[in-house]
This record gives C-alpha cells, structure tokens and sequence, in this order.
C-alpha cells in the first residue's frame, strides 16, 4: 500500500514587479505618526510665463500677473489588512505571525492599487459614520473639498478626459496624456495603467523597463496595476476599452506592519485564530489629474482621434 502524501512546502511567491509602489515616493515608517490621521499638503502648480525687457522697446512690457497656482490639498488614510483563520494547535504562535505577515505582504500592493483607483475602502460593520472613500484617488469626476474645516482644502480633484468618451489606442492615448501634463505641470508624470494594457505598451514600444520601474520612451513613470480597474472617472466603463491616467508624482505614507497578539484573536465559539496584519497608507499627488480610454484591441485605424 501507498504511504501517505509528503507535506512539502508550496512554491515560493515572488511578488509582482512593476506595479504602483514601484514608482511612488516613498514615506514609509514615519517617525511622527500623526499623518495616520490625514495629512495636507500645498502644490505648486502652473507653467509660469514669459514676457520682453522694455528697456529696448517703445512702450511698456506686459504686466507680470500670478501664473502659478498653490491650490491645498488633503488625502485620508486607509488600511489594508490580510485576515488568516487557522486552528489555534498545530502551529507556534511565531509560524502564526510569520503566516499572516506573509499574507498581508501578498495582498497589499493589489489593495493599494485597487483603492487608489477607485476610492473604495473594505469597510462592513463599521460605526455609524465611517469614511468608505480614500481621498485622492484616480476615478473621479467631480471635485470634494474638505468639509471640516473653513479653508478650502481640495480633498479630490475632478480627472479631466483629453478625448471626452473617445477611444483612442495605446500610442495616442500616452501621448495626449504626457502633452496634457506638460500644460499644468512640467515635471516628471506618472501614468495609471491597468495590467492589461501592459503588453501592448511594450509591443508598440513606448514602455520599457528602468530598473525596478517602467517609463515611457519620453520619461514618463508607468504603473501597471494589477489593482487598476480602468474604470473612467464617472465610474462606469466602455466597452471594450480600459481607461488610464496621468499625474503629478506620487507619494505614499505606509506604517510598519501592526500584527494582533494571538489571545487577542482566538475566536472561542469557533476554536480558532483570526490573526490579521495590516498597514495604514496616505497616498497623494502633485498638481494635474487627466484621463484617456484607450482601445483593449491595440490599434485602432490610424487617424488622429478616431474611435474604435
């Protein structure tokens, strides 16, 4: 008779490159842990201007007007968490531990994406009252501004489309994005891309790899979210095709991981550990908001503009 199955380890997970936190800013492990409460923040936006010295003309040069924008900003918290249930025998508390860590750092760049995209937090059974929407995120339509307090504090800037509803292909879309980008703001953008539209990116040749992150051909950074939905900004999509976005740099808050104690998580009516790990995290960006769907099929006829 057969013996009975060998337990052996499972493959080792190897975590997926190139995706949102590859080209954030990073702000892990702040010392002062106040901006777990939200933090604000101050751009500086605009291309500025240009003008003549009079010295050498008849008449006067044109008055110099403000022609860059300090607009405040504001971005909330939200927490992504892994549960783990297990029975409480059969393991030490430190492989429990060990489980759960591992978990959470699975799941927690696909959870980042997914709420920096649409906003949504996993949040059931909650008090009465509690925030269900992550501020900034990118599928937005319309501004928010922070209702608790009297300054004018941009919670959520409303993304605006460069084509309307008009599908365009990947080549296109990027370059409208980055021209976009360049008219309010000429730093480096960053492009939302979700996964899907990846490989034709690389195939038409206006991604490649730098390192641990992807650019444009123009220098542009690339996140390809596996968490994207490409959702447009009234949170509908179109038929065949996926939209993606352009933005000032990125940063990102993150905690240090908070792991429960395992007596803290026994569930005695079941007999069973519910161990969760989780981080907190603050995303913003700098200045501009733009968008752009763009046809799943690769390229579309050629015309400048032209639907699918």
């Amino acid at each position: 008779m057969p013996g009975p199955r060998n337990l052996v380890p499972p493959p080792q997970f190897v975590a997926r490159n190139f995706g949102l936190l590859s080209v954030v800013q990073p702000r892990y492990d702040e010392p002062d842990p106040h901006w777990q409460n939200g933090v604000t923040y101050q751009n500086l936006c605009g291309i500025g201007g240009s003008t003549f010295d009079d010295y050498c003309v008849t008449g006067s040069a044109p008055s110099k007007v403000a022609n860059m924008t300090t607009p405040l900003r504001g971005a909330t918290p939200f927490v992504v968490f892994a549960e783990v249930d297990c029975p409480p025998v059969g393991y030490s508390e430190a492989e429990i531990e060990a489980r759960v860590a591992d978990a959470l750092g699975r799941v927690e760049p696909w959870q980042v994406e997914r709420s920096f995209w649409t906003g949504g937090v996993n949040v059931t059974g909650g008090p009465s009252g509690a925030a269900t929407t992550a501020f900034p995120h990118l599928a937005a339509n319309a501004q928010v501004l922070d209702p608790a307090t009297a300054q004018t504090i941009i919670l959520q800037p409303a993304a605006v489309s460069v084509t309307g509803s008009t599908v365009v292909d990947i080549v296109e879309g990027i370059g409208m994005l980055e021209q976009a980008m360049g008219t309010c703001y000429d730093g480096q953008p960053v492009i939302h891309v979700p996964l899907q539209l990846a490989e034709q990116g690389f195939r038409a040749g206006i991604f490649k790899t730098n390192g641990s992150h992807v650019e444009t051909q123009a220098g542009s950074l690339v996140a390809l979210g596996a968490g994207y939905t490409g959702s447009g900004p009234d949170g509908t999509s179109i038929a065949g095709a996926l939209w993606i976005y352009a933005t000032g740099q990125v940063f990102a808050y993150r905690s240090s991981v908070l792991r429960f104690r395992l007596r803290d998580s026994i569930d005695r009516a079941k007999n069973q550990t519910k161990m969760i790990a989780e981080r907190t995290y603050v995303l913003g960006w700098d200045c501009c908001l733009f968008a752009v769907p763009v046809s799943e099929g690769g390229i579309v006829t050629g015309i400048v503009g032209a639907p699918n």
